[in-house]
Order: C-alpha cells, then sequence, then structure tokens
C-alpha cells in the first residue's frame, strides 16, 4: 500500500514521455494514511512529510510532528531530521539541536551539517567550535550526505578557519565548494582573499530563509 501511495503520488511516465499513471496526491496521502494506521512505519515517514507540506491534504503541524516521532523511533533518519526542521521553523531551537542529533546517529550526514552550524553559533546548545569542526568534517566524509550538504559543511569549516585566522586551511575547503560555480557565497571570499582584503563571509544557511530564527548573526544580511 506505501508503494502504492509513493507511486501514485508521484505518477509514471513512459519513455516517450507519455503519462502511464497520473498523479493523485489527495489519493496517495488516503493510502498512506492507511498504511500508516495499519502498522507500516515506512508509511510513518512519508505520512508527516506529506502532513508537513500539505502534499494532499490540508497542512498539519502537529499531525506531521506525530508521525515524524513514531517514524524517528523506528530509526527512520529522513523523518528524524525532517522533525527537527519543523521545531526549527517554530523557533524550537533547543528542540531542532536534539533531534538533529539523532539523525547524526543514524549517520545522516546532512544532520550533521545542521548540529555543526548549532554549535558553531550556540543555537540551541552551548557554543563549541571544536564539535563544530568535528561535524562538519563528517559531514564532508559521510556516505550519507547530498552534493548540497558536503559543500554547505565545507563552507562553514572554511568560515571557522577564518575566524580562528587560519586562512590557508579556509581556501581549499572554498575551492572544493565553489568548484561547480552555484556557491557565490564561497567564490566571494575566494575572491576577498585573493585581494587580500577585509573578509566579511556570509554566515546564513544556503537557500534557508535568512529571517528564520535559527539563524546566525549575519553582518552581510542584519536585514
Amino acid at each position: 500500500m506505501t508503494e502504492l501511495a509513493i507511486t501514485i503520488n508521484d505518477g509514471i511516465r513512459g519513455p516517450n514521455g507519455r503519462v502511464l499513471v497520473r498523479r493523485n496526491a489527495p489519493y496517495a496521502f488516503r493510502l498512506l494514511r492507511r498504511a500508516a494506521e495499519s502498522g507500516d512505519e515506512n508509511a510513518a515517514g512519508s505520512l508527516g512529510y506529506a502532513y508537513d507540506v500539505g502534499q494532499g491534504t490540508k497542512r498539519n503541524v502537529a499531525q506531521a510532528i506525530r508521525w515524524y516521532r513514531r517514524a524517528a523511533r523506528s530509526g527512520d533518519p529522513t523523518a528524524t531530521s525532517n522533525l527537527a526542521t519543523v521545531y526549527r521553523d517554530a523557533g524550537k531551537a533547543g528542540l531542532a539541536f536534539q533531534w538533529w542529533k539523532r539523525a547524526v546517529d543514524m549517520r545522516d550526514g546532512d544532520a550533521a551539517v545542521d548540529v555543526g552550524y548549532c554549535y558553531q553559533y550556540g543555537i540551541g546548545t552551548r557554543k563549541n567550535t571544536a564539535n563544530a569542526k568535528r561535524l562538519f568534517r563528517r559531514a564532508i566524509m559521510s556516505k550519507e550526505v547530498s552534493q548540497h550538504g558536503r559543500e554547505e559543511a565545507m563552507y562553514h569549516l572554511a568560515v571557522q578557519f577564518i575566524d580562528e585566522g587560519n586562512r590557508e586551511f579556509a581556501i581549499p575547503l572554498l575551492k572544493r565548494a565553489a568548484a561547480d560555480d552555484d556557491f557565490p557565497e564561497a567564490a566571494l571570499i575566494l575572491k576577498q582573499l585573493a585581494m587580500n582584503s577585509d573578509c566579511v563571509p556570509c554566515r546564513c544557511r544556503r537557500f534557508i530563509n535568512k529571517q528564520l530564527r535559527g539563524h546566525a548573526k549575519c553582518s552581510l544580511h542584519a536585514k
């Protein structure tokens, strides 16, 4: 039932682009709910996500938390990290930090970036730059991290090195992060370093609303 729900939610197209199975998010949601309520742990995280973003149903944060928690208890790292994000968006930085830590224990490399960032700036926990660097390195080396997450870990680790006066350690990381020309923040720092000018890095999370609670103070995005 869970697999059918995922298939119906995504839809299927043939090699020529012809629609073989049309997307039907409301029907997919009903199937997911039946599967999750019948005890399928694999459906719980997907159901939580459906409630979280309003996919096939009206958005319901309380229900999203309920099903994310259930999936997290069964060892689902994606649901665990998503639960942390829900708490972050609600301004509950301490809870977000704790759930991201659980996701790291499940080998979620992207969650390691989140935990590292929290340690770096003291968000939801006490500031600990040694732990921040350790978590960023863990994310960089992880086999369970997105390319986006790996690049962000490189960037924030580089920023920490710059704060410590170790620019020579920061440059290789920034070059790797900026290698595919999609990380302008990293490219900007490299330009500043090449010109021997004052380095003013962006301290925001990449692609995340800079006004969101849980961001470090950033002189480039103070407003």
